[in-house]
């Protein structure tokens, strides 16, 4: 009587894993084809006593896959990830550039509603000042026309979104003011932004170590 051959344990797990693999990534592929193999050259031995090679092969062919798709993704994630990380740091110079041209909307509305001061001396005059809040009306100390991140407290840098602001004054009261902009980092932009009472914004490439002067901002180039 013929023995009714039986299907090879290692081809079953060859294609279980090779299912697997092509969702959870190379190792579960790699034992796939290593049970493929296994279970081909034992069911040829096996003289007819053994069958599944059609699912051995199948295993082998999908571990195979999750293999060569890892140098796939690698070309990709190099091509895509340089370009998403340049299209981010345009877009956060191009913020930069408007919250500069913001912050010279400030310093003339400023200039309007407290005309003896000239200008706010720094950007804290420009913002809401320790309190945070602009829920009454402002003062010549405090403004309140920015929030209270570009117009943190103390005659200091103000951080938003990857850049460092800084608002220096010329004279007493002030007759002139540069506004600076520059990166925190080499990830969160490439240039660096200036503007002073002409209201012309203007960039130099890198970032700068300190607020540059009314010469200095415009001999940058302008936008």
């Amino acid at each position: 009587m013929a023995v009714k051959p039986q299907t090879d344990g290692k081809a079953v797990w060859s294609l279980v894993l090779g299912i697997i693999s092509l969702l959870c990534g190379i190792l579960p592929g790699i034992v796939a084809i290593i049970l493929g193999h296994m279970s081909r050259s034992s069911i040829r031995q096996g003289m007819g006593r053994l069958k599944g090679d059609g699912m051995a092969t199948a295993g082998l062919v999908m571990g195979y896959i999750s293999i060569a798709a890892i140098p796939l993704v690698l070309i990709v994630a190099s091509v895509a990830i340089p370009r998403l990380l340049k299209a981010k740091i345009s877009a956060n110079d191009s913020a930069a550039a408007a919250t500069v041209r913001a912050l010279d909307t400030a310093q003339r509305t400023y200039s309007i509603i407290y005309p003896s001061q000239h200008y706010a001396t720094n950007l804290e005059a420009l913002g809401p000042g320790d309190s945070g809040s602009c829920a009454g009306s402002g003062t010549s100390a405090h403004a309140c026309l920015i929030d209270d991140s570009l117009g943190c407290t103390g005659n200091r840098w103000c951080t938003q979104e990857g850049f460092a602001y800084y608002l220096r004054t010329v004279g007493s009261p002030p007759t002139d003011y540069v506004i600076t902009a520059t990166p925190m980092s080499l990830n969160t932009g490439d240039k660096s932004f200036c503007s002073t009472s002409d209201m012309r914004v203007r960039h130099k490439a890198g970032a700068v170590r300190k607020a540059p002067t009314v010469a200095e901002c415009q001999s940058w180039e302008a936008l």
